[in-house]
């Protein structure tokens, strides 16, 4: 990627958060006493957004707890709500950290559940749980911080704790570990565009590799 086009992707970039930014507070009425975690574009060119009471613990739900995602219209519009399971009582995330929207519609959301410890969680778009994945063949608590999703669907997962990304299928089947553990330290945050994969560092180091579905 040449530096004029990362120019223009970071200007681009830099007016689509700016718009975010502003229909996020014109969606304040909506969202009292909730603070936003997370936030991604939705495939209708909608907003999904994490959300969480100011008040309560963050990892002990009470009763009034609220934690949930939320897909917002660009304007303002609520289409749908995200906080309990099918049965309508049991509540589907302990703090939602990060949100995304597979091309395949699915929501996965990265479910912090201690302060080290975590979960994805994988729904449909009308809010069924397909599936859960906790981690597999690991030394210490799975530990997600962000996730991505490539072309054809399949999710990629950081693991603070175990120093890993989790290659998942879109069902968020365990495939495999992208990156040995040389190649990868402290793995918080990814971004992915085509072919280049960005792998932020919990220390502040990116390091920039090549991707291939």
């Amino acid at each position: 990627m040449s530096d004029y086009s990362l120019i223009d992707n970071h200007i681009e970039l830099t007016k689509m958060f700016s718009e975010l930014e502003v229909h996020m507070k014109n969606c304040e009425h909506s969202m009292i006493g909730l603070v936003p975690i997370g936030i991604c574009m939705s495939v209708d060119g909608g907003l999904l957004v994490s959300l969480a009471d100011e008040e309560s613990d963050s990892y002990e739900l009470q009763s009034q707890s609220r934690r949930l995602v939320r897909h917002i219209t660009v304007t303002r519009d609520i289409i749908h709500e995200y906080e309990y399971q099918e049965d309508g009582q049991t509540k589907l995330f302990t703090l939602p950290f990060k949100v995304t929207q597979n091309s395949n519609s699915d929501i996965c959301v990265v479910n912090r559940t201690r302060p080290a410890k975590g979960e994805l969680v994988i729904m449909s778009p009308a809010g069924r749980m397909k599936s859960v994945y906790r981690g597999q063949n690991l030394t210490l608590n799975f530990c997600p911080t962000d996730l991505v999703c490539d072309s054809l669907c399949n999710i990629l997962v950081t693991d603070l704790n175990n120093k890993r990304i989790h290659l998942l299928s879109a069902e968020g089947e365990f495939l495999k570990f992208l990156l040995t553990e040389n190649e990868v330290n402290q793995p918080f945050s990814l971004s992915l565009h085509k072919s280049t994969l960005w792998v932020g560092y919990h220390t502040g180091l990116v390091k920039v590799f090549q991707y291939k579905v």
